[in-house]
């Protein structure tokens, strides 16, 4: 029973963890659909970059 409880606990973090990215993920569509978000400024910081990487890592994975 002890490592069932660990790893729900382990699966509840890896929701929180992955929450936040998805709302990350949305905050920057928003902010590139309204135009706030430059795509000079991105390809400086290739902050689209760093956003993609856990999908074209989950993806590798299949």
């Amino acid at each position: 029973m002890r490592y069932y409880n660990q790893i729900k606990k382990i699966l509840s973090y890896l929701n929180i963890i992955f929450a936040i990215y998805l709302w990350v993920l949305i905050i920057y569509a928003f902010f590139r659909w309204t135009g706030l978000i430059d795509r000079n400024f991105l390809q400086e910081h290739l902050l689209g970059k760093y956003l993609e990487i856990p999908i074209k890592s989950i993806l590798s994975l299949f």
